[in-house]
């Protein structure tokens, strides 16, 4: 038994180990101008940190093979295809040619990219004569020359957009900014279908009728007809947090309507000097009445007041008229506690007299008029503020009934009660600060005949009608919607242009291909697969570009070294397919060898049926390899005359213990300790 090659492989192994296990793999066979060309193209790849996954995968599998997964009793019967998902080497015996053609074929028609090689050329041809016929264009001898970024994208078109290519031929989108923003769209609906007070939700009503009397005036009488209309909805507005709110509207009401003005008018001067007067006595004298006043009385004290102001003065003997009227009436008060007897006094018992008869009056003023009746002289403020705020309303309302009734000749607007002056206040402000609802209508229209306009006649897309729909219903949210297809429907197209692209690309090189790929995508297929068949020597001397393919098929590989191992490069996924071809001397490092030592998957048959043909006794002629249980693990040279044989693969169902029991010798050295590059 020879020794084997020490080719060990560890996990986070660097750069030059990956380049020296490449070179022992390549060391390790025949050589030749192939395989020097593939390991220069690999060590390239490796101090590029461009990791080929196929060996990558082999590298890992070595250094911690890991046995395949253990079938269950319930798992079906196994397929290629199902193999190779779970395991990426594989080693396939006992397969006749035409099982394995149709295996491949089901492959392809999943959508895998196989590399079909192998050295002897007559059985290679022979493997691709028996693929089914119906894979046609998509059997190439040479991969396609598109880089691996646009084959995949090719693939992915093909398969979302590619079933019907013709789509929207007759149909033309609305160009990038030809369609309103929803954000225009959504402001015009927003003032369109606004119900402005003043209307009854029909159109009808001042506010329908405004804003086409408005739209027609000056820039400066529109301001001033709204600026009175501000001051009439904010006026009233206040009045209505007041309690008595109902009976403050009944009075401005009746000042509009010119009914006890004078009254109003009397009582806001009452109210006003009686609170200046309440606050300037307030310093005085205390007034304290004893006994009411006889009918007159008042009036002989203020003659009494007027006497003294003329001149007259006060006396204790020969007491003049005035004084005599006077002492009776005045014995009745006392003021700041003792009897009244100086100008001083006097005069405090008229303001008091006043104040008094001031607040009687404003009482029966109150009551004619429905307002509250001030019960302090605390409360005179508020009632002269709320007289004041009718005032203003009432001027205010005025002034509205006035220009609206003159905004135009013949006006059809009036102002005949409060309700309406204040909805047409609250009409004239909204204009001013949205706009005329049928000014947005119209916008409205203007757009959807924008977006008619913006493509040919009869050239309409359905999302295009859907975007026009909704300005014309004034429906936001299904714009947005329309919007959003409409992008999508450009991104289809975009995708069907760079499909036709990519396909006239690829069809410069492979037009059976292209063609192969558009029926599939015609019929609804999702597997665009492949089948390169080209020799192992072309295929080592020119690897293809990382994710061109997703496994390598390698026929005849019981006779072939390690060196053959370095097709793993060309895919992640290896299959090793064993055959009646004479096995390679064994020193430790064949093809078979190490493919058993990083734990790949071992198959007899594809587990498909057989279709009729040569009688079974005729196919058990050919050699195979025997299952793992009958033939023990050998690292010598095989017995040529015993027919051919592989390692036997581990078996799964044996746990850890048949494991290989330590690093596979095939692999680069493990990273020295310390190392951090």
């Amino acid at each position: 038994m020879s020794e084997m090659l020490d080719v060990r492989v560890s996990e986070g192994t660097d750069t030059e180990a990956l380049v020296a296990f490449v070179e022992r793999l390549a060391g390790s066979g025949r050589g030749g101008p192939a395989v020097r060309a593939a390991t220069t193209r690999i060590v390239g790849d490796l101090r590029a940190e461009r990791v080929p996954a196929g060996l990558r995968i082999l590298s890992a599998s070595l250094n911690s093979p890991v046995p395949p997964r253990p079938r269950s009793a319930g798992d079906e019967t196994e397929t290629l295809a199902g193999v190779l998902g779970d395991e990426p080497l594989v080693v396939l015996s006992d397969t006749g040619t035409d099982e394995l053609a149709r295996a491949l074929a089901e492959l392809a028609d999943q959508g895998m990219r196989i590399l079909l090689t192998g050295a002897d050329a007559e059985r290679l041809g022979a493997v691709r004569a028996a693929l089914p016929a119906a894979l046609g264009g998509r059997i190439v001898d040479r991969l396609p020359g598109l880089s691996s970024i646009d084959l995949r994208r090719l693939r992915r078109l093909l398969a979302t957009v590619g079933r019907d290519r013709s789509a929207r031929a007759d149909q033309e989108l609305p160009p990038e900014g030809a369609l309103p923003s929803h954000a225009e769209v959504a402001a015009c609906c927003r003032r369109a279908d606004r119900v402005v007070d003043g209307t009854d939700g029909d159109g009808s009503g001042e506010a329908r009728v405004l804003p086409g009397l408005l739209r027609d005036l000056d820039a400066e009488r529109r301001a001033a007809v709204t600026q009175v209309a501000r001051c009439v909805v904010g006026s009233l507005g206040s009045l209505a947090g007041e309690p008595d709110a109902d009976r403050l509207r009944d009075v401005v009401g009746r000042l509009v309507h010119g009914g006890l003005r004078s009254e109003f008018e009397s009582l806001q001067g009452l109210a006003a000097r009686q609170r200046d007067d309440r606050v300037r006595f307030a310093a005085g004298p205390p007034v304290q009445v004893l006994e009411p006043l006889p009918e007159g009385g008042d009036d002989v004290i203020r003659y009494y007041l007027d006497y003294l102001d003329g001149g007259g003065r006060i006396r204790s003997y020969f007491r003049p008229q005035p004084q005599r009227d006077a002492e009776p009436m005045l014995e009745r008060f006392r003021v700041a506690g003792g009897e009244p007897y100086t100008y001083d006094h006097v005069a405090a018992i008229v303001n008091h007299l006043d104040l008094a008869r001031r607040d009687d009056e404003i009482a029966r003023l109150c009551a004619l008029l429905g307002l509250p009746i001030p019960r302090s002289a605390d409360e005179l403020p508020e009632l002269t503020d709320t007289l004041d705020r009718i005032a203003a309303t009432a001027r205010s309302v005025g002034a509205l009934r006035h220009d609206v009734l003159f905004l135009q000749q013949n006006s059809p607007v009036s102002v005949p009660d409060l309700d309406t002056a204040e909805r047409v206040g609250r009409a004239i402000v909204d204009y001013d600060e949205h706009g005329d609802p049928a000014e947005a209508v119209d916008e409205l229209e203007r757009f959807a005949q924008a977006c008619e306009g913006s493509v040919p006649f009869g050239a309409m897309a359905p999302e295009h009608a859907a975007a026009v729909a909704a300005v014309r219903a004034h429906d936001p949210d299904a714009y947005a919607e329309a919007l959003g297809e409409i992008g999508r429907a450009r991104r289809e197209v975009a995708d069907r242009h760079e499909l036709d692209t990519l396909l006239g690309e690829l069809a410069g090189t492979h037009r059976d291909l292209a063609l192969a790929w558009a029926a599939q995508a015609a019929r609804g297929a999702r597997g665009f697969g492949l089948i390169a068949v080209p020799s192992t020597d072309d295929l080592l001397a020119a690897l293809p570009p990382a994710d061109s393919t997703d496994v390598v098929v390698v026929l005849g590989t019981g006779s072939m070294q390690a060196d053959g191992l370095l097709l793993t490069a060309a895919a992640p996924r290896m299959l090793a397919v064993v055959g009646d071809e004479p096995r390679a001397e064994s020193s430790g490092t064949t093809l078979l060898e190490v493919l058993n030592q990083a734990s790949a998957r071992f198959l007899r048959g594809t587990g498909m049926a057989e279709p009729a043909g040569p009688d079974p006794d005729e196919r058990a002629a050919v050699p195979a390899v025997p299952p793992a249980s009958s033939v023990p693990e050998q690292s010598g040279p095989a017995d040529e005359r015993s027919g051919p044989e592989v390692p036997a693969p581990r078996s799964a169902s044996a746990g850890h213990d048949q494991r290989p029991s330590a690093p596979s010798a095939m692999a680069p050295a493990a990273r020295p300790a310390g190392d951090e590059r």
